[in-house]
């Protein structure tokens, strides 16, 4: 037998069946520890997991001859092969949950109670991530290790230095011999959400949600691979210290202003108190740009940590408080397929609107044909969903009890919905594809992504724009974008001089964008936007890029077999070259405007021009970037204007790279401007 999760033991039982109901809740327990800090591939929700473990320390109280042969880890292990272990100094452990009040109530009182002095706690938003461990050595990032079993943990050190926003070294006076920084790795909602849908057109698997990709990120053998997911690390924590902090707060304000991120936190000097802050984060959350699944609450003063100490699996002195998740049951309608401009042909749920995480939910992703076959998901059925990720609505499973007697299940179509051409399976894909280049639905989304703002950026061209366009005939091929003219734009319904005008402007900036730009544009499948850059870096012409051999593009930074089969199959396609051809002809810019040259050339681009710069950087300071501008004869301005040449744009940038995009202004990143600058 295994126990359910939500029943008591039964009564009566012989010690046999008991040990077999354990034995079998501890299988559980394991595969699902595999699959989650293993594989970081879990089939259950957290808290279903969760429950499951509750269960595992209610028949242990409850029954203690089974504690000598209990096995399930309390800590779990992530650890993996090809990957060199470090000990921790000190364990690196989990910490207990709760979904009670009642529950977090005690615990508060428990703490007060040991500790006989006046206590105060930290509360933070509990970020939904991976844990690391951060060395610092006189300043120096030395190591990156993660959780492990808790006692040691694998060497990440190479793709932990590829997060971004993270100092490698710190030059304070103050700053300890020794620092261990513990915190969480995360991926933003939005990268997240971009990365699916990157995986969606090229007929990959999505990810379950951003934790998961986050942890497997951390553990990719190409360090080249895990920048491109675009990782971020928040503190929440310190291990060895060289140094004493009185308290946690100390600590927090002390790592911000070493450029190390931290969270937001609140002081508590009561239950109600953290409870106020619990509640205020559970609404807050769904603002920010990671995701959260509770809130933690810690004993501030680290003194009184010592004295409560930990018990094998968790320190006494800290506490987590879980958000239940928030699943909703609704009906689904019907399921419409959808055709991407690679040809994918993606499910989409149409389902009775319901409310859910403050929006109100119609459609949401079934993924693929494998997905709706193994939740044996049919139309009419009433669907349990969920937000995955706090972003993406997704279907999770079925209520069996409410299905309609004549649900079928259903069955992918051999032809596609649009253009009646048979849909295939490439080779190592889950996704079908409608193979037709001419299929109607498949122009006009290629034709929505060379104009969208991660390409040629062209405003005013947008899906409504494109679709009356193609309904006169007009619009058909990427450079019948730039054959437009006034006259014919005013022969359509509801275009004024003013409006025509505007996109005609709009369309003659998209000719001078930068050259990755051009090529992301094109729709080369497996060629992203960072892929796009890289190749630009190497190769500052179309002519040149389409001139390289296989062999060189696959020597390229961040270019594997794939990708660099990928574009040699398609420049080496006639069609394509006669595309560029006329792209060239109309105006098009095929040489990008930053050359890596002499150092004269270098200086020209800087001198006497005014730039600006916005957002966070990786390896440098803002200062040192403007100093570097400045050293090369250019200018620092403080806002975007006509006047300015070009905007320097990092992370979490703010309202200046609106500006710049807006008036059609050239933007670099960090490695451009070093590059150009000299070193």
């Amino acid at each position: 037998m295994i126990f359910a999760m939500d029943n008591e033991l039964p009564l009566g039982l012989e010690q046999d069946d008991i040990w077999q109901g354990f034995r079998n809740l501890e299988a559980a327990i394991t595969r699902h520890d595999g699959l989650y800090y293993g594989k970081s591939s879990p089939e259950i929700s957290d808290w279903e997991y969760d429950q499951l473990k509750k269960k595992h320390r209610e028949l242990l109280k409850e029954y203690p001859f089974l504690r000598t042969q209990a096995s399930a880890a309390d800590v779990g292990d992530d650890r993996r092969k090809g990957f060199r272990k470090v000990p921790h100094r000190i364990p690196m452990l989990s910490l207990g949950n709760t979904y009670n009040a009642d529950e977090l109530r005690a615990f508060v009182d428990r703490v007060c109670d040991s500790c006989g002095a006046e206590v105060s706690f930290v509360v933070e938003p509990k970020i939904d991530g991976a844990a690391l461990s951060l060395i610092f050595e006189n300043g120096a990032l030395v190591c990156g290790v993660t959780r492990g079993n808790g006692s040691e943990g694998d060497d990440v050190t190479h793709n932990a230095k590829t997060i971004i926003g993270l100092p490698h070294s710190i030059e304070r006076k103050d700053f300890p011999a020794l620092l261990e920084v513990r915190g969480e790795v995360y991926i933003t909602l939005a990268d997240f959400e971009e990365i699916n849908d990157q995986r969606q057109r090229e007929g990959l698997d999505v990810f379950a949600n951003a934790r998961n990709l986050a942890a497997g990120s951390l553990k990719l053998l190409d360090p080249k691979l895990t920048h491109q997911r675009r990782l971020r690390f928040v503190a929440y924590e310190i291990g060895s210290c060289s140094r004493e902090f009185p308290k946690h707060e100390e600590v927090l304000y002390f790592l911000e202003h070493c450029g190390i991120p931290t969270n937001v936190h609140r002081v508590a000097q009561n239950f109600a108190d953290i409870w106020s802050a619990v509640e205020y984060y559970d609404r807050e959350r769904r603002s920010y740009k990671f995701a959260t699944d509770g809130a933690v609450i810690k004993v501030n003063e680290r003194a009184l940590r010592d004295k409560l100490g930990a018990i094998s699996s968790a320190p006494r002195w800290a506490m987590a408080y879980k958000y239940c998740p928030e699943r909703v049951v609704t009906r689904l309608l019907s399921i419409e397929l959808s055709v991407g401009r690679t040809g994918i042909v993606a499910p989409v749920a149409h389902l009775e609107p319901i409310p859910i995480c403050g929006t109100i939910v119609r459609h949401a992703t079934l993924h693929n044909a494998n997905e709706i076959a193994r939740k044996d998901i049919r139309v009419g059925d009433f669907v349990v969903l969920e937000k995955a990720g706090e972003v993406i609505p997704a279907i999770v499973g079925i209520v069996p009890g409410r299905r309609p007697i004549d649900a079928r299940p259903f069955i992918y179509p051999e032809f596609c919905p649009a253009c009646n051409d048979s849909l295939k399976r490439l080779d190592g894909e889950v996704a079908y594809r409608c193979l037709n280049p001419n299929c109607p639905p498949q122009i006009a989304r290629r034709l929505e992504h060379f104009a969208s703002k991660q390409a040629l950026d062209i405003d005013t061209l947008g899906p409504q724009r494109i679709e009356q366009l193609r309904d006169a005939r007009l619009l058909e091929r990427f450079s019948d974008i730039f054959r437009l003219t006034k006259a014919a734009l005013l022969q359509l319904p509801n275009t004024k001089e003013k409006s025509a005008n505007a996109l005609l402007e709009a369309i003659e900036l998209g000719k001078h964008r930068q050259l990755w730009r051009l090529l992301h544009g094109l729709g080369i499948p497996h060629v992203g936007a960072q892929t796009a850059k890289l190749l630009t870096r190497r190769w500052s012409s179309m002519e040149a890029l389409m001139a390289a051999k296989l062999d060189e593009l696959q020597s390229c930074e961040g270019v594997g077999n794939i990708v660099a089969s990928s574009i040699c199959s398609f420049f080496g396609d006639p069609a394509n070259r006669q595309l560029i051809g006329e792209l060239a002809a109309l105006g098009l810019s095929m040489e990008d405007s930053i050359k890596e040259s002499n150092s004269a050339d270098k200086a020209s681009f800087f001198a006497g021009k005014n730039f600006v710069i916005t957002g966070t950087f990786r390896a440098y300071t803002r200062e040192e970037l403007k100093q570097r501008i400045e050293r090369a004869g250019g200018n620092v301005k403080g806002s975007v204007s006509a006047k300015t040449h070009a905007v320097l744009v990092g992370e979490s940038p703010g309202s200046k790279l609106a500006d710049a995009e807006r008036l059609g202004i050239l933007t670099l990143d960090e490695e451009q401007v070093v590059a150009l600058s000299g070193h």
